[in-house]
């Protein structure tokens, strides 16, 4: 069972659409930092707020490989986001936000090399790239 604490804190990881997308791409598996910022178009900065929220909520479990830091939906809270996300399940298949989100990152994680994150951030022109 859960405790009211942690009810409220997974309501406030759901309070944002950006941390919807974030835990919706994350439904897809284990992601790096950079990916999420590739997939989701949004600056690093603004996602390290919004995961923090999310890491203080529980939802996700996190672990550094090298230079990078992967997220993944934490298993043990899945009885909380799997009914969220299964009751709203109608409506985010017809988002074009998170179509976008999902195609983006199916084409991000195409660059991955033995399952793991090797390109880093992509630049705007997609010519240059940047590690952490």
């Amino acid at each position: 069972m859960y405790s009211v604490q942690e009810i409220v804190a997974a309501a406030k990881a759901f309070a944002d659409p950006t941390r919807v997308r974030i835990l919706a791409a994350l439904r897809a598996g284990e992601l790096c930092v950079c990916e999420l910022c590739d997939a989701l178009q949004v600056p690093q900065s603004t996602l390290s707020t919004h995961l923090q929220v999310i890491r203080d909520s529980g939802l996700v479990q996190t672990r550094k490989e090298g230079k990078w830091i992967y997220y993944a939906l934490d298993d043990h809270k899945s009885a909380l986001t799997n009914p969220i996300f299964k009751f709203f399940s109608a409506e985010l298949l017809k988002d074009k936000t998170i179509a976008g989100d999902q195609s983006r990152l199916r084409s991000r994680l195409s660059c991955r090399e033995e399952g793991e994150c090797c390109v880093g951030f992509k630049s705007p022109s997609k010519q240059k790239t940047r590690h952490l």
